[in-house]
Order: C-alpha cells, then structure tokens, then sequence
C-alpha cells in the first residue's frame, strides 16, 4: 500500500525528476534513495554566515512593509545572530528616518526584536494604508456645483 502511495507524497521538483526518471533505472529503495540523493544534495541550502546580516540592503523600489518581511525572512534563514546587530542593521538600512523617529519615541528603539518589528509593522501599514486613502489633489477635485464658484455663501 505505501509502495502504491509513495508517488501521490512527491511534489515539485522531486515529483518532476521521479516522473522523468527511465523505466526500470530504479530496482530497490536503497538504488532511489541514492539517486534522489545524488540529484538534489547539491541542491543544499547553504549555510549562511551571521555576517550575511550587514548584506540585507533595502532595494529602491521596495516598500516598508516590503522590506520589513523580506529582511525578518532573510534574518530567520541566516540564524544565530545577535540581536543587537540586527537591530541596528535594521535601523540602518530601513531607510525611513521618520518611521525610526516614530519608533524612537522618548525612551529609543524598543528593547526586544519582536517589540521593534510589531512596531514597525504597525507603521509600515499605516503608512501604506494612509497614501492609498489619500484625497485627491485638489486640482483633480469635481468642481463645486452650487455655483457659489467654491466660495461660502452665508444664508
């Protein structure tokens, strides 16, 4: 039964390279674990060294909310770094004075790297919630029809 069900597990590139694999090239377990092996080993991740943290780089076109997720993901992946580096390579390389400013507050950045994140998490979609509720400028404003021309006209 588990031989019959094996196949129904494999997914993605695994699935891709079992179903491409030639008729008869595997006779026992141990010849598909050997094979599947060989294939994906040099797929490996690599181990990220802890400096990696100084390479994580706000891009141009990337929004706070954006960049405040890529840089956690890439900061879980590295693993193992202190987190006073982290903090400040964040405070660095976010690239948005008024976001740290508001996360400052009176007493400096918050303490603990869950505390800044939700912060700044917070602020990022503010931000992004406030520029997407934005009126429109007022020379693309529908022009007053009580023909008063925009002016108050008292009763």
């Amino acid at each position: 039964m588990w031989c019959h069900l094996f196949i129904q597990t494999l997914t993605g590139a695994a699935r891709l390279w079992f179903d491409n694999l030639p008729v008869g090239t595997i006779t026992s377990w141990v010849d598909l674990r050997e094979k599947f092996l060989m294939h994906f080993s040099q797929q490996q991740r690599s181990i990220r060294d802890t400096a990696d943290v100084m390479n994580i780089w706000r891009r141009d076109d990337e929004s706070s909310e954006g960049f405040i997720t890529r840089y956690n993901k890439e900061v879980l992946e590295i693993g193992d770094v202190h987190e006073h580096l982290v903090r400040a390579q964040f405070k660095y390389v976010v690239r948005c004075d008024d976001m740290i400013k508001v996360l400052s507050g009176m007493e400096g950045l918050p303490k603990s790297w869950e505390k800044l994140m939700a912060a700044a998490k917070v602020y990022a979609q503010t931000e992004r919630n406030l520029s997407t509720n934005r009126p429109p400028p007022l020379h693309n404003r529908p022009q007053d029809m009580s023909g008063s021309g925009g002016k108050k006209v008292d009763p």
